[in-house]
């Protein structure tokens, strides 16, 4: 008997931008990729690619920083007009990506899905940017909305973005985040700051960007001082502004204000250490070593976390019959086992990225390393009347080259 079931697809936190270094291998090459491998799995039926969240990065775009609106403000008219600016530069730069997706869409080989994340949660209030960016898709313009959360019952599959729970990315009632305000304020200015006091340009500098997770920035920037002594003092200079700027930010005061504890470390006074320990004053007086316990420390609090949210998302009655939770937002993929679920074995997914991933190690000595790679993940949910009889399969991937 035939399975209706179509071959469902599930990629996550492609992060297209408008102006930030492009990843060494161009998204519509890597979707090419992509595929060959799901045109051989996908039998005489048309499959079905979810987008998992991040598809666009709304945040950090230097755009933002030449007026006054911010990714973090109340999503009024002059934020949703940048918001507008930022996707028509993105659908212009990445326009043989969609092409491509595009292409195929309309041959009636796919059709897509897309959930919000948390770095494209703007597009809620953008219903300009989701038309053109469905017709970008599709080739269908019409008025679409972009859920926050996914059910696909004949796969048993609950999909949403993963930056629940995350206190950095997540506000419960929909508005702007601490993490925009380190994207767009830290992050995206970094670079920028740096070129402006040493008058010449560093390829490595843009790298910041590609750092994952988002704790372990401080680490890189004084990592990178470390191995390019000449940008030592230039890095630790701007670095250190930046964090007293950003740290006099109202939104960033009023942030800490509303996680205070009396007792304790709350999220506000860890986040304020982390940054603190980073800079030159504070670290003239440390170690590195110091720093990378506190790293490991928000990484430990940090992991497990999604798949304990996982486990409790399919407890709920209203996910009765469901037994996969599918995230993204990480970056790093993942595939958990979740005890059994009506009889079956349950597990959490996360779909990783397709982006370049500067991931934090340690070395011999304790202090933080970096291994820079280009990652490629995605999960598929397989037909029932599957030749191999699979279920679903995992891939991860990643490409390291050799710099000079």
């Amino acid at each position: 008997m035939r399975s209706e079931r179509p071959l469902l697809i599930f990629v996550s936190d492609i992060h297209l931008t408008d102006e930030l270094n492009a990843d060494a291998l161009p998204k519509a090459e890597a979707f090419e990729r992509f595929w060959v491998r799901i045109q051989a799995a996908r039998g005489t039926r048309p499959a079905e690619l979810c987008f998992g969240g991040d598809l666009f990065d709304l945040v950090r775009s230097p755009t933002w920083l030449r007026g006054k609106h911010r990714p973090y403000h109340d999503p009024g008219r002059g934020v949703i007009n940048q918001v507008n600016k930022i996707v028509d530069g993105v659908l212009e730069r990445e326009k043989a990506f969609f092409t491509a997706i595009r292409k195929r869409v309309l041959s009636g080989q796919l059709s897509i899905h897309y959930l919000l994340g948390n770095h494209d949660r703007l597009l809620k209030w953008a219903p300009s940017a989701r038309k053109k960016i469905w017709k970008a898709l599709t080739g269908e313009e019409r008025a679409v909305q972009f859920p926050r959360e996914l059910v696909f019952p004949d796969h048993g599959v609950l999909a949403y973005h993963g930056n629940t729970g995350d206190i950095i990315n997540d506000d419960p009632h929909g508005g702007g985040t601490i993490g925009d305000a380190i994207g767009v304020e830290l992050i995206t200015q970094f670079p920028q700051r740096v070129r402006e006091l040493i008058g010449r340009d560093y390829s490595e500098l843009d790298d910041i960007d590609d750092v994952r997770p988002i704790y372990a920035v401080p680490a890189w920037v004084r990592r990178l001082g470390v191995i390019r002594r000449e940008l030592l003092a230039p890095t630790q200079r701007s670095w250190a502004g930046l964090v007293e700027d950003f740290l006099s930010e109202p939104f960033v005061k009023a942030w800490m204000r509303s996680k205070h504890r009396r007792l304790g470390l709350d999220p506000g006074k860890k986040l304020r250490l982390l940054l603190e320990l980073s800079t030159r004053r504070l670290m003239a007086h440390t170690h590195d070593q110091r720093l990378t316990r506190l790293y490991k420390y928000f990484q430990h609090a940090f992991d497990g976390r999604m798949a304990r949210v996982a486990a409790e998302e399919l407890s709920r009655p209203k996910r009765k019959g469901l037994r996969y939770v599918v995230n993204g937002h990480s970056h790093f993929s993942s595939m958990v086992p979740l005890g059994n679920v009506g009889g079956a074995p349950a597990v959490y997914f996360n779909t990783g990225t397709w982006r370049t991933v500067h991931q934090i190690g340690y070395d011999v000595g304790g202090r933080p390393s970096f291994l820079p790679y280009d990652s490629m993940c995605y999960l598929v949910f397989f037909p029932g009347d599957d030749a191999m009889g699979r279920d679903y399969e995992w891939w991860t991937g990643a490409m390291v080259r050799t710099h000079e």
